[in-house]
């Protein structure tokens, strides 16, 4: 199982053994890796947090208490691999068992999620699709 924590204000803390696709379609696979990949939008080192968040008054008013699912139907993995996408221009789309805590001990778990990356999300960490009317937080239009 994936394990995600997720840093108040910040990044998403991944852990575990799962195949990573870049929008670019390249893939690299993590063997029981620990990334810390951004939730901000405002990286340089995209996917991965440079501390872009602590630039400017990112606030994740996360809702692991919400009924989460993802509507399309990507394909799930059927064994316990982990696939985790980045979506060009969106979320980070993760096929597979996955498992989310913040720092006060809420959890979600699901074997399919979408997850925020460019920060305008109202139900953060879940992404709600507000990415596609909005320029990266920070940004200028």
């Amino acid at each position: 199982m994936l394990k995600i924590k997720i840093i108040k204000d910040g990044p998403l803390c991944f852990d575990g053994t799962f195949t990573y696709r870049d929008d670019g379609e390249v893939s690299s696979k993590f063997d029981g890796a620990s990334l810390t990949l951004c939730r901000c939008g405002n990286t340089s080192r995209t996917p991965f947090c440079d501390q872009s968040h602590n630039s400017f008054s990112f606030i994740a008013d996360d809702h692991l208490n919400v009924e989460y699912k993802v509507s399309n139907q990507n394909a799930v993995s059927l064994d316990d691999s982990i696939f985790v996408k980045a979506i060009k221009g969106g979320p980070l789309y993760i096929a597979g068992p996955v498992s989310i805590v913040d720092e006060g001990g809420a959890s979600w778990e699901g074997n399919r999620v979408k997850l925020c990356r460019c920060g305008y999300s109202q139900i953060k960490p879940f992404c709600d699709g507000a990415h596609k009317n909005m320029v990266p937080v920070g940004e200028n239009p």
